[in-house]
């Protein structure tokens, strides 16, 4: 298996975050792991939407077209 480099790690842990319990969905409780794995997911598609967002040279805009 292939080492997880240590930075990702260390952004993993700097950047997701899991709610309080009392947070979670009901449909959700009782299962951490997805949980996990949904807020992950969350917050690397927001990081993912940042970064683009900084490199743009046009911010866009939906419907300004």
């Amino acid at each position: 298996m292939t080492e997880i480099p240590q930075i990702v790690e260390g952004l993993y842990f700097q950047q997701v975050t899991i709610p309080d319990k009392k947070d979670w969905p009901d449909y959700l409780q009782g299962n951490p792991a997805v949980i996990r794995g949904l807020y992950s997911f969350y917050y690397g598609l927001r990081m993912g939407a940042q970064i683009s967002s900084a490199l743009r040279e046009i911010p866009f805009i939906p419907g300004a077209e």
